[in-house]
This record gives C-alpha cells, structure tokens and sequence, in this order.
C-alpha cells in the first residue's frame, strides 16, 4: 500500500474519531428521544445491575455506539474502500449465478445457521 493510501485512510480515521468525541454523550439528558429504553431496561434489571449502575446514561452510550456503528458502515468503510481501490468502482447488476454457485451459498448458510460455521 502506498504512503498516500495510508495517509488518506488515517485521515478517515481521525474524522471518523473527532465526530465520534464530539458527540460522545457527557450526561444522560439527551436521552428525551428514548422514552421506552429505560422502561424496557428496567425489566431487565436484575440482569444488567452488575454491569450497569446508571441507566440513563447506559441508554446515550448505547446510542452513541448505534450511531458509530452507523457512521462505519455507512461512510468509513466505503470511503476507505474507495481509497483502496483507486476510486475504481465496479457493479455486478448483470452477474449471472449459476446453480452450483446458488447451491454453495445456500449450503454455507444452512452450516451457519446450524452452528457449522467453524467447519467452513
């Protein structure tokens, strides 16, 4: 990999790490757009009180994660692919399956859904 593809792939990075900081929940009193989680949360009580000791806070936290899992599947990942590819991008609309193909990926799904996944 070239020192430019480098750079540019540390750079997403750190955008993707300075929007995250800046939107890191500081207190739990964003949380008006979770009216149920807690309710729900609560339910569960006796299962998280030992890993959890503020709920309202653990519900922003749990939102900030969503939105960085979203922003990383979203954005980074294609960006960085973008990077790695040398903006060279490629469809398959017109890829043709053939049966023995179909028939592999729905055995290896079967597998997965078994819990056959460490055979593969």
């Amino acid at each position: 990999m070239t020192n430019n593809k480098t750079q540019l792939i540390a750079l997403e990075v750190i955008r993707v790490l300075k929007t995250r900081f800046d939107n890191f929940p500081e207190d739990s009193q964003e949380n008006r757009n979770a009216p149920f989680h807690e309710a729900f949360l609560n339910a569960f009580k006796d299962k998280i009180e030992k890993y959890v000791d503020n709920v309202p806070y653990f519900i922003s936290l749990s939102s900030w994660l969503h939105g960085l899992n979203t922003t990383l599947g979203q954005s980074f990942f294609e960006n960085v692919a973008h990077i790695l590819s040398d903006g060279e991008k490629r469809t398959f609309k017109k890829c043709k399956i053939t049966e023995k193909q179909q028939n592999t990926i729905l055995e290896i799904i079967t597998d997965l859904k078994m819990d056959k996944g460490n055979q593969i």
